[in-house]
């Protein structure tokens, strides 16, 4: 009986020490935001408006997120430290816009991710475009799905959709920046 309070008392010690641990790394990390590589489109001139969004193209690239925490902790914290991923904000912009080419074209866009650890997409954000000339568009989402999963994985897959109100003329240069929270 003596022995089994014993391993109790210890698989209690243990346990609260590991929460304990989290608990500190938590309140000494405190999060920090992250530029996640910027993603570069070309859309094609599109003739048609059609009632339904379209695929203006999808984005892959290698990503790190070791790498990247510990180069935004001084090297104090990586990965595992890493609790929550959410999106904080988007810039869209267009690169070489003019009166008749630019945001105002389309109605929405919308984004959505994979990688190679999490391959079923999640939608980052639908964004709705005023119909006013703009060149650049910044996003701040109110709410944002769980991303640690996919941004464990080394490789990323950007999927983006829009849908036009008005043709474009030309091919537009499409530079989509994103920031994330990792807790």
């Amino acid at each position: 009986m003596k022995k089994i309070i014993i391993l109790f008392c210890i698989s209690v010690l243990i346990i609260s020490s590991s929460s304990s641990c989290k608990k500190l790394i938590a309140a000494v990390f405190g999060g920090t935001n992250v530029d996640v590589p910027a993603f570069q489109l070309t859309i094609p001139a599109i003739p048609v408006v059609l009632s339904n969004e379209i695929s203006i193209g999808s984005y892959s690239f290698y990503f790190n997120l070791d790498s990247t925490v510990r180069a935004n902790t001084a090297g104090a914290f990586g990965a595992n430290s890493v609790n929550s991923i959410k999106l904080k904000k988007v810039i869209f912009s267009l690169t070489n816009t003019d009166s008749l080419n630019n945001l105002a074209n389309f109605v929405s866009a919308r984004v959505t991710l994979q990688s190679n650890i999490n391959s079923t997409p999640v939608q980052l954000f639908k964004i709705d475009f005023p119909d006013s000339t703009a060149s650049t568009y910044t996003y701040n989402p109110t709410t944002s799905p769980e991303l640690v999963s996919y941004l464990k994985g080394t490789t990323i897959t950007y999927n983006t959709y829009g849908q036009m109100r008005r043709i474009t003329t030309k091919p537009l240069n499409l530079v989509v920046t994103v920031t994330v929270t990792a807790d």
